[in-house]
Parts: C-alpha cells; sequence; structure tokens
C-alpha cells in the first residue's frame, strides 16, 4: 500500500481534499499534521497537491485499523453509519448508511453533522429539498430518509452523481424520493415534482466564499418563508456570510458551531 504524505491538515487543505479523492485515494486520515492518502499504486497529482512525499507502507492493515476505528455518527434522529455497524443503530434512529473512504465525504465531518442534525429539526413530511454541492448525496439522502417528499442534489462534478446515487439505493430510497444531476443553480432544475425548480428548504454544504456568490441564487430557489442551511463554513469566514444573509434580506439568522466550525439556518423573506 502507497500511502501519499501531504503537508497539512483537513482544515487547512479542506479545498485540496476532493482532489486527493479524484487521484484515486481509497482512504484519508490527519495525523500529527499530515495528511496521509491511501493509493493502490503511485500515480501522477495535481500541482495544487504536489508538495507530499510518496511512501510504501504495505506492511500495514490501514483498512482494518481504519474500519476498527470507526463509530456511528449520531445527528439529531439519524445515524451516520458504515454498513458493517448497521446493527449497532437504536431502533429510535434513522441510520444512514455510507461506505467509507469513497469519494466526497462519508458524513462524518462536522460539517455534514451539523446540517444533518439541522434537516433532522425540521419536519420534512411533504417537503422538497435542494442540496446544492451534494457530493456523496448525505444530505439529499438524510432528507429523504427524514420523510421529505423529493430532495434533488446538485453538483458541478459529475464524478459525485453515480456515488450518491448508489448510495441513495443503499439506504432503499426509492428513485422518485431522491434525484441527482450535474449542474448549477444557474441551470434549470428538474419541473415536474417542484415549480420552477422552487423547493420549500435548501441546504448547501459548501464554503463561505461560495456561499456568499450563490446567495442569490438560493433566493431563487427558496420559496417565501422557507429555511435555509449553510455549512461547511469557518468560524472566521462567519460575516462574510452573515453580510451576504443581510444583503439578500434572509430574516432569522442563527449560528451554531463545532470547533472551528459554523453551520448558520436563515429563512428566505
Amino acid at each position: 500500500m502507497l500511502v501519499y504524505h501531504l503537508p497539512g491538515t483537513f482544515e487547512t487543505r479542506e479545498d485540496h481534499l476532493d482532489l486527493l479523492w479524484e487521484a484515486g485515494a481509497t482512504g484519508l486520515e490527519e495525523r500529527a499534521g499530515l495528511i496521509r492518502a491511501y493509493f493502490d499504486e503511485q500515480t501522477d497529482l495535481p500541482a495544487d497537491i504536489s508538495d507530499g512525499e510518496w511512501r510504501d507502507e504495505a506492511d500495514q492493515d490501514w483498512q482494518a485499523e481504519f474500519k476498527a476505528n470507526l463509530r456511528p455518527v449520531p445527528a439529531g434522529r439519524v445515524t451516520i453509519v458504515p454498513p458493517w455497524l448497521r446493527a449497532e443503530v437504536p431502533s429510535t434512529q434513522v441510520p444512514l448508511i455510507i461506505e467509507p473512504g469513497m469519494a466526497f465525504g462519508t458524513g462524518h465531518h462536522a460539517t455534514t453533522r451539523m446540517a444533518v442534525e439541522a434537516l433532522s429539526a425540521l419536519d420534512l413530511g411533504g417537503q422538497t429539498v435542494l442540496d446544492v454541492g451534494t457530493g456523496s448525496g448525505v444530505l439529499a439522502i438524510a432528507a429523504a430518509l427524514l420523510d421529505a417528499r423529493y430532495a434533488l442534489g446538485v453538483d458541478i462534478d459529475p464524478v459525485t452523481i453515480p456515488i450518491a446515487t448508489e448510495n441513495a439505493e443503499q439506504n432503499g430510497v426509492p428513485a422518485g424520493r431522491a434525484a441527482f444531476m450535474v449542474g448549477t443553480l444557474g441551470d434549470d432544475l428538474p419541473g415536474d415534482v417542484v415549480t420552477d425548480g422552487v423547493f420549500d428548504v435548501l441546504v448547501a454544504n459548501l464554503y463561505a466564499e461560495l456561499h456568499d456568490l450563490l446567495v442569490g441564487a438560493y433566493v431563487g430557489h427558496l420559496r417565501a418563508g422557507g429555511p435555509l442551511i449553510l455549512t461547511g463554513i469557518l468560524v472566521s469566514k462567519l460575516p462574510l456570510v452573515q453580510g451576504a444573509l443581510d444583503r439578500e434580506g434572509f430574516t432569522d439568522v442563527q449560528v451554531r458551531t463545532d470547533g472551528d466550525w459554523a453551520l448558520v439556518t436563515a429563512r428566505n423573506a
């Protein structure tokens, strides 16, 4: 097993993690100021992540160690869990099964957990939900499992769509309850289930600068009075997001934090 040692942490190199997954990493681990990316074979890496070092650690059964350290993650009424720990989810909780190690997130990060908790706090029965930057589809799937009538996950990266679709199938979510598409908020969103691409709830796990750019589009895709859930925000960047929401007239703005990360909720005017 080859391990690529990249200087930094998940926080300081947040924007580079997807590059590692896309390059073929089978797992990521943060340890002692290094990101350890596991590969089956050495591969060419983009310039942004070329400052690391390849090491051969084929004698380590890292996958067994990685699995042994994983635990179910409670998030409101939902518990995010790998398939082999499904039996550990209490009967009072909704299991959300995600295979760790696959690209674009497994639901164990604080930002994902807070977003699932925020969805869990809503009554989603009969509601439509838009998940912007869906990645592995965790938030759209969580919404469907929490009785949303329809959840649409949108992402600019086509690699995410089959992953999200497979995750939805693994969780028993019918195709008519959750769908995934490549696109942006400037594209035409499906209108057969929602009227003119306007949703009852909008959730986005991106980053502060992108929220700032997209907040005007959030207004157009969220019904009046509908809840907005934004995460992926470093606490230090909160003023940027709060200013954008104020600029677009969002009301009832509230903030939750978990370590260095923040989640912001608001309502469309």
